[in-house]
C-alpha cells in the first residue's frame, strides 16, 4: 500500500530495500551484527583520533595524519545516514527521531567546521551514537528495563510533579527561616542564599560552605535533615509502584498455560505447542478450554493480537493496551487466556459470528491508531492489520476516511515543536 496523501498504511519494505534495512535497522542477522559492530568501532576510532587531536603535541605533530582520517570517517557515516534514509519505510519519520537527529548531528559538525573552525569541537557528539551498543551485544534485559523506567517515570510524573511542589514549598519557608535566624553574619546574606542551603541540606548534599550558628538555626537545620532522610524514598516509591503495575500486566501478557510435559514434568507450555521447551518431547494433548468468546473479550484479544504480532512485548505497548481497555485487569487476564488457547486465524473466523459491522469497524479504528500511536508501524503489525481489515469485510477504499483521521490525529508535527 502507497505511504501518500490517499493511504495512510506505509508500503512494505522489498527488493534492495529490504536487504539494507535488514543489515542496518537489524542486529539479529549476521550481516546485521557484523554491520553494527564495525559501526561502534568506527565510532569508538573516530572518537579517539578527536581526542587526540585535542592534544597540542600530538596535533603539531600529526595534523594531516588525524584530519584525513576525520574525513575518512565523516564520509562513512555520511553515507551510513544516507543508507538509513533510503531504506527506512518513513524516511522523514527517522530524520526526526532522537537516533536520526544524532546521527546527522555525528557528521555535520565536520562540514560546518569547513566554514567555521571553532564548529570541530562539537563532532564529540557522536560518543551519543554509542549507545547503539546495546543492540549489538544483544542486552536487551538492559534496553528493556530503561524503557519500562522510562515508561514508569513518565507515567509518575503527575504524583512527582505534587511531591517536588512541596519540596519547593518547604524549602522556601524553612530557607526563610533560616536567614531570619542566623542572618548576613553567618553567612545567610539573603533569601535566595538561604533557599540554597535549605536544597542542599534537604537533598542530603550538604556543601559545608554555610553552617548555622546560632541554636534555633541548628534546630531547623536538624529538622530539615530528618525530613530528607525521608523524603528520599517518596519518589522512588512512586516510580516502583509504577513498575510493578506494569510488570503485573506483562507478566498476565506472556504467562503460559499450566500444561505439564509428562516426560521432563516441567509445566508452562503454550496450548498449541507440539513439543516440550526444555526436553524435546512430543506434549500429549492439551484438554484446556479457552473463555468463551464476547464482543468485550474479542476487542481486547485483538489488542493482544497485535501486541504480540512481533512476538515481543514492549512497554510502550503495554501502557497503550491498558488505556484502550480503560485499565480493567479482569478482561485483559480473560482475554489474554482466550489468545493462548486460540491463533489469530480461529479468532477472526469465530469473530463472524459474534461481532456486528460497527463492532468490526471499532477493533479496527483501534487497532489501526494503536499501531500509529508510537511512530513506524511495524511491518508484523501492517500484515496482521491488513489480515483484520481482509477478514472484517473492509477494503482500503472503504477505509479510506479512517486511515486519514488516525493518521492526523497521530501526527502531533501539525502543531510545530
Amino acid at each position: 500500500m502507497a505511504s501518500d496523501t490517499h493511504t495512510h498504511i506505509p508500503r512494505m519494505l522489498s527488493g534492495w530495500r529490504l536487504r539494507w534495512y535488514n543489515v542496518i535497522f537489524e542486529a539479529d542477522t549476521v550481516a546485521g551484527k557484523r554491520f553494527d559492530l564495525l559501526l561502534v568501532w568506527a565510532i569508538v576510532i573516530s572518537l579517539l583520533v578527536i581526542m587526540l587531536d585535542s592534544v597540542q603535541s600530538i596535533h603539531e605533530a600529526h595534523a594531516e595524519l588525524l584530519d584525513a582520517i576525520e574525513w575518512f570517517f565523516t564520509i562513512v557515516f555520511t553515507l551510513e545516514y544516507l543508507a538509513r534514509i533510503a531504506c527506512s519505510p518513513n524516511p522523514w519519520r527517522y530524520v526526526k527521531s532522537f537516533l536520526g537527529v544524532i546521527d546527522l548531528l555525528s557528521i555535520l559538525p565536520s562540514f560546518v567546521a569547513l566554514f567555521i573552525p571553532e564548529a570541530y569541537v562539537l563532532l564529540d557528539v557522536r560518543i551519543l551514537r554509542l549507545l547503539r551498543i546495546f543492540r549489538i551485544l544483544k542486552m536487551s534485559g538492559y534496553v528493556e528495563e530503561y524503557q519500562w523506567l522510562l515508561l514508569a517515570v513518565a507515567d509518575s510524573r503527575r504524583k512527582i510533579g505534587v511531591f517536588l511542589s512541596i519540596i519547593m514549598t518547604l524549602v522556601v519557608i524553612l530557607g526563610t527561616a533560616l536567614y531570619v535566624a542566623e542572618g548576613p553574619e553567618n553567612g545567610f546574606t539573603s533569601v535566595p542564599t538561604s533557599i540554597y542551603w535549605a536544597i542542599s541540606t534537604v537533598t542530603t548534599v550538604g556543601f559545608g560552605d554555610i553552617t548555622p550558628k546560632t541554636d534555633i538555626g541548628r534546630f531547623i537545620a536538624s529538622v530539615m535533615m530528618m525530613f530528607g532522610w525521608g523524603i528520599l524514598a517518596v519518589p522512588t516509591g512512586i516510580v516502583s509502584a509504577e513498575m510493578i503495575a506494569q510488570q503485573a500486566v506483562k507478566k498476565t501478557l506472556t504467562e503460559s498455560t499450566t500444561r505439564t510435559c509428562h516426560s521432563c514434568m516441567t509445566e508452562g507450555h503454550s496450548a498449541n505447542a507440539d513439543f516440550c521447551m526444555h526436553c524435546g518431547e512430543k506434549l500429549t494433548e492439551y484438554f484446556g478450554e479457552a473463555p468463551k468468546l464476547t464482543p468485550k473479550i474479542a476487542f481486547a484479544a485483538a489488542m493482544i493480537y497485535m501486541v504480540n504480532a512481533d512476538g515481543k512485548i514492549e512497554p510502550h505497548e503495554i501502557s497503550r493496551l491498558v488505556t484502550a481497555l480503560r485499565n480493567d485487569r479482569d478482561l485483559l487476564e480473560i482475554a489474554t487466556r482466550y489468545t493462548k488457547f486460540q491463533d489469530a486465524e480461529g479468532f477472526l473466523s469465530n469473530c463472524q459470528q459474534i461481532l456486528d459491522k460497527e463492532q468490526r469497524l471499532s477493533v479496527l479504528v483501534n487497532l489501526y491508531d494503536a499501531i500509529l500511536a508510537n511512530g513506524d508501524p511495524l511491518p508484523q503489525e501492517i500484515a496482521l492489520f491488513e489480515r483484520f481489515m481482509q477478514e472484517f469485510g473492509f477494503d482500503e477504499k472503504e477505509f479510506e476516511p479512517y486511515f486519514h483521521s488516525i493518521a492526523v490525529k497521530n501526527n502531533r508535527a501539525l502543531f510545530g515543536h
